[in-house]
């Protein structure tokens, strides 16, 4: 009798183990087809081409674009973006990877823009952009007060010498449409999507100059 009741609890385990075994191969390939779906339908490898945007991104450089990003919430200002430029009806060759640009929005459809002595203003107002840039010596066709179309963005380098962007005349109409997606990661080192880097010559001159006016401050204090 004893004998039996043992053979009836190994069969029990033996049955709940393979469950689980089941149960754990299931949720392994739930994952890996999770993954395989985000990475080829949400997520997109983008290799930068050109200088445009130093020194957030450099010629070679690959990041990850997201996307989803824009499926349900329009793009903000300030974001860094991929898209493909705008094909002509009679351009029968088909886009690649390979003409895929990116650069950063600073203006929306509808809005007006205007760059005067290297300052941006949107509908009259001037913009705070998060990041420091460098000094804009031209604004190009933003000179005089540019109003975009109703499905049409305006883009900048981020390196603001650089005049491969919207201020150009013959740079490519940017579309919600042409849009791929929010660039959101650089993959060498592994970094969230920020603004130019400083160089060490830039960080010491700000350290100098911030030792030099706490030292002007303390020795304010001691005299008085």
């Amino acid at each position: 009798m004893n004998l039996r009741f043992e053979e009836e609890r190994k069969k029990e385990r033996r049955i709940q183990f393979l469950k689980e075994s089941l149960r754990f191969l299931a949720a392994v390939v739930l994952m890996i087809l999770l993954a395989w779906l985000i990475i080829h339908f949400a997520l997109k490898r983008v290799g930068v081409i050109g200088s445009a945007m130093e020194t957030t991104l450099f010629n070679g450089e690959d990041v990850i674009v997201n996307k989803t990003s824009y499926l349900v919430l329009s793009p903000r200002r300030g974001d860094v973006i991929a898209f493909y430029p705008e094909q002509k009806e009679t351009d029968l060759t088909a886009l690649d990877d390979s003409s895929i640009l990116i650069r950063r929005i600073v203006g929306f459809p509808g809005e007006t823009i205007q760059i005067k002595e290297g300052v941006i203003y949107i509908d009259g107002e001037v913009i705070e952009e998060d990041y420091e840039f460098e000094f804009m010596l031209s604004a190009g066709q933003a000179n005089s007060k540019l109003k975009l179309a109703e499905d049409e963005y305006f883009v900048l380098s981020d390196n603001r010498a650089d005049m491969d962007d919207s201020r150009n005349v013959t740079f490519t109409k940017v579309t919600r449409e042409n849009i791929i997606g929010k660039v959101i990661l650089k993959l060498n080192p592994l970094s969230l999507i920020g603004g130019p880097e400083k160089s060490n010559e830039e960080e010491t001159e700000n350290k100098t100059e911030t030792e030099n006016k706490t030292e002007t401050e303390t020795k304010t204090e001691t005299e008085n």
